[in-house]
């Protein structure tokens, strides 16, 4: 689903454990019970997306590319992995 054009998509209770969403556009996406876990959301746009809470992000991969809905921030791990690949350069 790397770059799906799936803005004001239904996933309520998607099973997207470790989905490829990179750089995917997820404005105004429902995303209430979405399971995010591992999921690689790199670049991807989510804002404007509906019931996606912290613990969704927190469980999901990204970047600093990604954007997220106001509300919500960037785990710190997110961070974290972005320093080790700039390491191994």
């Amino acid at each position: 689903m790397k770059k799906a054009d799936l803005r004001g998509a239904n996933l309520r209770g998607a099973l997207l454990i470790a989905a490829d969403l990179k750089n995917a556009d997820l404005r105004k996406s429902d995303l209430i019970g979405a399971d995010l876990r591992d999921a690689d959301l790199s670049g991807t746009d989510l804002r404007g997306s509906i019931f996606l809470t912290q613990a969704q992000v927190n469980s999901a991969k990204g970047n600093a590319d990604t954007t997220l809905p106001g509300r919500l921030t960037h785990p710190n791990h997110w961070q974290r992995v972005k320093q080790n690949k700039e390491a191994f350069r």
